[in-house]
């Protein structure tokens, strides 16, 4: 089954919630880089969408022309084989807005609810910033998510330009009152890379085996927390490693987004990377 397929029948109920704003907590990863991989959504729920705004900004100067190109969850390439520019090249500190339809990936083939994308300034090598803004909403004008009134279900985080080769992970979950948790981890580059999750209790206690996942190239996998551990009684609350047994080179990055109901809050923020065995994405992976 595609991970949007998991996806979207979490992602319904979590919307139903009606949720207010929370902003996210960064990663320690320097995430301003001149290639940036994106998480993108874009599922119709009732009358709204549950999709994904982004703001491109030209952080160190003129001739800054992002080209992006996109992946769903079956790793197979989705809109224009080109990829679509975005530009920014004027001047430094200009701005730009996107969404999944300027992108050319709502109605392209191949596309039913979640992707990713990579972001590349193929012309200068200059680095830029991008807002990431998840939300429901019934605007899907670029940077509607934030302009309308009516959205719910809204916090931002940051494109990531780092992928790590061995250490990293999901410093806290919770399913209290009802939370619900969606783990999105990306391989952007060319060679299938396989995690190994351990998850733990708030004590630090192991709670069953490790979890392997094999993350394809290109791949794209979506983990619910704690069930997709398959344990008969798993904590309510806890944390998740992720590592990678063999360390054959930087492989993986992603996002964790947690609505908490008893507050009304969500929380999507980029999964944390060891310092020490991470690396920028790399060039010769670029699609």
């Amino acid at each position: 089954m595609g991970a949007n397929r998991t996806f979207r029948a979490g992602a319904v109920g979590l919307l139903l919630i009606g949720l207010t704003v929370l902003g996210a907590t960064p990663a320690w990863a320097t995430n301003m880089w001149w290639q940036q991989a994106l998480l993108l959504v874009h599922i119709p729920v009732g009358s709204q969408t549950f999709t994904t705004n982004y703001v491109f900004t030209a952080s160190e100067g003129a001739n800054t022309t992002i080209n992006v190109k996109c992946y769903n969850d079956l790793l197979q390439r989705i809109g224009p084989v080109a990829g679509v520019n975005v530009m920014v090249a004027a001047a430094q500190g200009q701005v730009a807005n996107a969404t999944p339809t300027t992108l050319q990936i709502v109605g392209a083939a191949g596309f039913s609810g979640i992707a990713w994308c990579w972001a590349n300034n193929t012309a200068s090598g200059l680095d830029f910033n991008v807002q990431l803004t998840v939300g429901l909403t019934t605007d899907l004008t670029p940077n509607g998510i934030l302009n309308s009134p009516s959205s719910t279900l809204v916090a931002t985080s940051t494109g990531l330009g780092e992928t790590s080769s061995n250490v990293g992970g999901i410093p806290f979950y919770t399913t209290a009152g009802g939370a619900q948790n969606f783990a999105v981890l990306i391989n952007p580059t060319q060679t299938p890379r396989t995690l190994s999750l351990q998850l733990f209790n708030t004590a630090g206690i192991a709670q069953g085996s490790p979890l392997s996942r094999v993350l394809p190239a290109r791949g794209l996998a979506l983990l619910t927390l704690p069930d997709s551990f398959g344990l008969t009684t798993p904590p309510s609350s806890g944390t998740v490693t992720i590592t990678i047994p063999s360390s054959p080179g930087p492989g993986y990055l992603g996002w964790l987004l947690t609505a908490y109901v008893n507050t009304g809050r969500v929380v999507f923020t980029p999964i944390g990377l060891d310092g020490d065995n991470s690396a920028f994405l790399p060039s010769t992976d670029a699609p």
